[in-house]
């Protein structure tokens, strides 16, 4: 092996063993300190959605059956994860490294492509890691809640990693590297994943939910919240951190002897 992969090598098992606390706190981006220019910026993507975005959602879901779509849907989930398997050795979480290894092996050959998610049904659900999830088990703090163009709800941490997220992915790399697709290629790609993420929130009746609300920016920002926050602890909230946790049972009381 050549210095620089030993190099390389070294910093990320370095940077893997600082992984060890982690910030899993939003109560800065609860705060919302930036709510004024964050409420702008929400009209603006609302507007954005409702004349560009939505329409070409609404156009794909007419002429594509939803067998397709989920095919689809599951296709863009597959060639998602070597970025979750990147995040997850970054964080130092190796197992789930492991687990996200077999998961994409599984759908990309028995699931043809990943056009059918047969790793769910075979014990292996998804995972899904950040690089804002990574900064946070790094300890980096959250800081403010950040409406961001186009991406819609973040914070300022998250925010910051939302490039690397979108155009540093290993899948990425490596279909440029084996096909040299042209730009056409790879604008179209991105395109689809946006409509696809678009249907997905259709179908989870998310529209819906925010028509019916008092206040859509609110709502939008609490449920985006409770979200991340049940990201950042990998699903298992807490007792102290989940709503719908059980309060603990009050030890009876002794009673006092007789006399």
């Amino acid at each position: 092996m050549s210095l620089r992969p030993r190099l390389m090598l070294a910093s990320l098992l370095i940077l893997a063993g600082c992984a060890s606390t982690g910030s899993t706190d939003l109560a800065r981006a609860e705060a919302d300190p930036w709510e004024k220019s964050n409420r702008r910026m929400y009209a603006f993507n609302k507007g954005l959605d409702r004349w560009v975005v939505k329409p070409l959602a609404t156009s794909y879901r007419f002429v594509t059956p939803r067998p397709l779509r989920s095919a689809v849907s599951n296709a863009y989930g597959n060639y998602g994860e070597p970025a979750n398997l990147t995040n997850a050795v970054l964080q130092g979480k190796f197992a789930q490294a492991f687990r996200t290894l077999d998961r994409f092996i599984l759908n990309t050959t028995l699931g043809v492509g990943g056009i059918s998610d047969v790793a769910t049904d075979l014990g292996r659900p998804r995972e899904p890691e950040d690089f804002g999830q990574t900064l946070a088990r790094w300890g980096v703090k959250s800081g403010p809640y950040l409406v961001l163009p186009l991406f819609g709800p973040s914070t300022l941490r998250d925010g910051i990693m939302t490039p690397f997220d979108f155009f540093i992915d290993p899948a990425d790399f490596t279909r440029n590297a084996l096909l040299h697709p042209g730009w056409d290629v790879r604008i179209g790609m991105t395109a689809g994943r946006v409509v696809n993420f678009r249907n997905t929130l259709i179908e989870t009746g998310a529209d819906k939910l925010l028509a019916d609300s008092l206040d859509e920016y609110a709502l939008a920002r609490s449920a985006w919240i409770q979200s991340r926050r049940l990201q950042l602890y990998d699903g298992k909230l807490p007792d102290d951190q989940d709503p719908f946790a059980e309060p603990p049972e009050e030890p009876e009381k002794a009673e006092p002897p007789k006399p």
